[in-house]
């Protein structure tokens, strides 16, 4: 499992990130991934109290912690007030409570795929990444073809080592809660500092600057 230092030196020019640099990322993306869902519960139930923010390396529970946020938000639009100060239910059709009830779910999908749609629309960084001076990148993308058909081939291939990193590793097999454990552990004890979603899709962290 150990992997030698100078492949991803060779590759990228870069070296890996430091342990220190990567939790340090990971902190700060625990706290944006969850910005839109805090807004969401602070404007639908007047506060939070949960843990969710802790499971950001298990997205998978993460998401079952936020299981009451779209039913909160529906009954939050769905109800009115009386002239007597007395509430009452009645489905809200508005199109700004349908806004509110697609949002509530939406916060939760962008809390789980929030690495994933970092890693694809900006280039391998997260918040977290960008503001420690780290990216996400694959450990040998090769080189890019000339030739339509062929590039069309590199660019499928170097998309499915990202997918394979993301959702396969980080989201599925992270959200067994061993598995980031084990992760964190392969991450201090190689020289590559790869997790074990790294080596599902053939990535490295690296050190920009």
């Amino acid at each position: 499992m150990e992997e030698k230092t100078t492949d991803i030196l060779e590759t990228t020019g870069k070296k890996p990130a430091p342990v220190l640099k990567r939790i340090g990322a990971f902190l700060i993306d625990a706290i944006v991934a969850f910005i839109p869902a805090l807004a969401m519960y602070l404007v639908f139930t007047g506060g939070y109290s949960g843990w969710t923010p802790i499971w950001y390396e298990s997205p998978g529970i993460a998401a079952v912690t936020m299981y009451d946020l779209p039913g909160e938000v529906n009954e939050r639009v769905n109800t009115f007030e009386n002239d007597d100060g007395s509430t009452y239910e009645e489905y809200n059709v508005s199109f700004g409570a349908s806004v509110c009830r697609v949002m509530s779910v939406l916060v939760i999908v962008f809390y789980v795929f929030y690495s994933t749609f970092c890693a694809y629309i900006f280039d391998g960084k997260t918040v977290g990444k960008k503001l420690l001076g780290l990216r996400m990148v694959l450990k040998d993308p090769g080189t890019e073809p000339e030739e339509e058909e062929e590039k069309k081939k590199w660019q499928k291939k170097n998309a499915w080592c990202i997918f394979r990193r993301e959702v396969l590793g980080k989201v599925l097999l992270n959200s067994i809660p061993v598995f980031p454990v084990i992760s964190f552990f392969i991450m201090i004890f190689t020289k590559n500092r790869m997790t074990l979603h790294d080596m599902m899709g053939q990535t490295c962290v690296i050190e920009e600057r």
